[in-house]
């Protein structure tokens, strides 16, 4: 595969980090096989430089302390037929099966996210998770909202696409947010938003060991739902139902934020701000000038006192 779509330019970088390397905290990272066209060779030394430290978070969601077999990570020009024939906002995937990592750098930065050591952390962990459960396939929006907790802690672009999105269009089924991550650009977005959030409430609520629980359940043949319960003592629908009740209350206040009388709340506290802060500045300015007519009437008459008396010092006189 790798032939084909490279021609046979393909520049190896070795992994910083492999199965024989020191484990961190006991947990042995994976090993990162890097591979790119000649166009893409100064890129690939870049991410064989990528701290896989990081990797430690998405080796604990997804409860393993051996990595398995390594990781090839194949680097994609945007001349290169499969980036042409992949939408333009998916920055990467991976393929369990093959233990393969497809990442389109010049995408990097198209949200979720944020720079291409973290969409490398992220497809990375995707191979950890199906490991985790053993190749069977988990719901997307759990997969999506654990890689990107995994990824990097959550920002304030996540925040505000959420609110965004529960403005514009309010909560959404599981069923519905699946169907989203197929749904073009926009939706996509969406779908990640949410999937973030949602995930991060499940892991504030049940720990991070507990997705762990969950796919190794799912690794053994049990449903989903199912293995979540076992997991967490909760079922889905009911820690589900209590995220988007805490969304909602967050969301009365959202069509508040962002409307006319708010708006016009902080113009007015702004414009009451700067006249407090114009009065002080002109207060202040009118001792300094005070100031300065105290010393000029003094030098006055200083000057004058010298004038009637020649003979005598300016220093030996005192102007009250």
């Amino acid at each position: 595969m790798q032939r084909n779509l490279h021609h046979g330019l393909l520049t190896v970088v070795v992994a910083l980090v492999g199965a024989d390397a020191p484990a961190v905290g006991q947990t042995a990272l994976p090993t990162l096989r890097i591979d790119a066209p000649a166009s893409l060779e100064a890129v690939a030394e870049r991410v064989g430089r990528f701290p896989l430290s990081h990797l430690t978070t998405a080796m604990t969601l997804a409860g393993l302390t051996r990595a398995g077999p390594p990781i090839d990570v194949l680097l994609i020009a945007e001349s290169s037929d499969l980036a042409r024939g992949t939408p333009p906002w998916i920055s990467g995937f991976a393929d369990a099966g093959r233990n393969l990592v497809v990442l389109f750098p010049d995408r990097a930065r198209s949200y979720p996210s944020d720079s291409l050591e973290t969409l490398l952390h992220h497809e990375v962990a995707h191979i950890l998770f199906s490991r985790a459960a053993q190749g069977r396939p988990v719901p997307r929006w759990f997969n999506e909202g654990l890689a990107l907790a995994a990824e990097r802690p959550v920002g304030l672009g996540d925040r505000s696409r959420l609110a965004w999105t529960l403005v514009r269009y309010g909560g959404v089924s599981l069923a519905e947010l699946e169907r989203l991550f197929g749904t073009g650009r926009a939706a996509n977005q969406r779908a990640y938003a949410v999937a973030s959030a949602l995930v991060r409430n499940l892991l504030r609520a049940h720990g991070e060991t507990s997705t762990g629980r969950v796919l190794s359940l799912v690794g053994q043949g049990r449903p989903f739902d199912e293995a979540f319960e076992t997991a967490t003592g909760e079922p889905l629908r009911v820690a589900v139902d209590r995220f988007w009740s805490r969304q909602r209350q967050w969301g009365r206040w959202i069509p508040f934020l962002a409307g006319p009388a708010f708006l016009w709340m902080v113009i007015t506290l702004l414009a009451l701000y700067a006249i407090r802060a114009h009065r002080r500045r002109r207060t202040e300015q009118r001792r300094l000038w005070e100031a300065e007519e105290q010393a000029e009437t003094e030098q006055v008459l200083r000057q004058r006192l010298v004038d009637a008396d020649p003979g005598a010092s300016g220093g030996a006189y005192e102007v009250h």
